[in-house]
């Protein structure tokens, strides 16, 4: 595998691991595959993650996410912004992939099955059969769990669509009483591992997020906690919005707490959280200490809030674009953060000028 192909890979996995499931993953990965037999040097003329997201959005649109009615359901822009690369040169890629590829509506290639289609003549044969006889309890309750599916689906639509925050707030919170049900009876889960507690998840993020974005941060904070206990090894990243919202509050039990609870997330964006928090409370040691780590993980974060990434892409220095990537998602969440905090712009600048 090239270096090229691998980058593209790991930014596919990272994305859907995050934001998906498994089955977007393999899916993409074999597109990707699919486009290197049938043009491999075209991957060496954009960014890896332009070809990355451009494959992405192909599969993510021919499986309907883009649609409201969808579990999973995002909005192209928020796929943008999530993978970092603008949404007109996504369209424009996906185009020249769909192009090369002679992808057509609905290709086979790109719809993920529900079904097994490795799946040989005698479990085809079982599962016809299945199909003609009588309805049993355990194809009734599938039949209730479809049902559920779609009224849960029907107010995440209602709660996407609705343009009053009541109502907003009333819908996704309809939506997380039929995603509860929908995991009853299903014994012990493991919240967000297991397929049956992701649409429950998903909604409860995103109320979440509709309370932090309208400003009723003590709703927003129950919420996020609510995740980070069912899942604590926090998939949906839930973790760097809470930080924020007490970084802007500046509780320093609860931000002391959190990151004691993460100690071991030596990720970029729990690093310039630190430095943050440390400069706005004039522990400039310490905050001199985590921006060394910060930038030694990913300098691009830096170099964006102190506006200099224009003049690195316009040099022609090479980019690592999941570093890349990390930045543009970090920015998005946490710059108007920076700005709030009197004079940290200047002295960030001033100390990664330095380095």
């Amino acid at each position: 595998m090239s270096n090229t192909k691998s980058q593209i890979k790991d930014i596919i996995m990272d994305f859907s691991n995050e934001n998906l499931n498994k089955d977007f993953t393999q899916k993409s990965t074999e597109i990707l595959d699919i486009l290197e037999d049938a043009n491999g040097e075209i991957l060496e003329t954009s960014r890896t993650d332009i070809w990355a997201a451009s494959i992405l959005n192909i599969v993510l649109d021919m499986n309907g996410v883009f649609n409201k009615k969808h579990s999973m359901y995002m909005t192209k822009k928020d796929f943008s912004q999530k993978i970092g690369v603008s949404a007109g040169t996504i369209k424009n890629k996906a185009e020249t992939v769909k192009e090369i590829l002679n992808l057509q509506e609905n290709d086979v290639r790109v719809i993920i099955s529900s079904a097994n289609d490795a799946t040989d003549n005698v479990e085809e044969k079982e599962i016809v059969a299945k199909k003609e006889v009588a309805v049993t309890a355990e194809s009734q309750v599938e039949e209730v769990k479809d049902e559920k599916l779609k009224v849960y689906q029907h107010f995440m639509q209602l709660a996407h669509e609705s343009s009053e925050l009541k109502e907003k707030v009333e819908n996704f919170e309809n939506a997380i009483k039929v995603a509860v049900e929908m995991i009853e009876n299903n014994g012990e889960v493991i919240y967000w591992e297991d397929e049956i507690t992701k649409p429950y998840m998903i909604a409860l993020q995103d109320l979440g997020n509709l309370f932090n974005n309208n400003k009723d941060y003590d709703s927003a904070k129950r919420v996020y906690e609510l995740l980070l206990n069912l899942n604590p090894q926090d998939h949906q990243g839930i973790r760097y919005k809470l930080i924020n919202m007490l970084i802007d509050k500046n509780d320093r039990k609860e931000i002391n707490d959190l990151f004691a609870r993460y100690k071991d997330d030596k990720t970029a964006i729990w690093l310039y959280s630190k430095t943050l928090y440390y400069y706005k409370n004039n522990n400039i040691f310490m905050a001199k200490d985590a921006l060394k780590d910060a930038v030694n993980t990913n300098k691009y974060i830096a170099l964006k809030l102190i506006k200099w990434t224009a003049f690195m892409q316009m040099s022609g220095v090479y980019i690592n674009p999941v570093l890349f990537n990390e930045a543009n998602f970090y920015c998005e969440e946490s710059i108007n953060l920076w700005k709030k905090t009197k004079g940290s712009i200047d002295w960030l600048l001033k100390n990664v000028l330095k380095k």
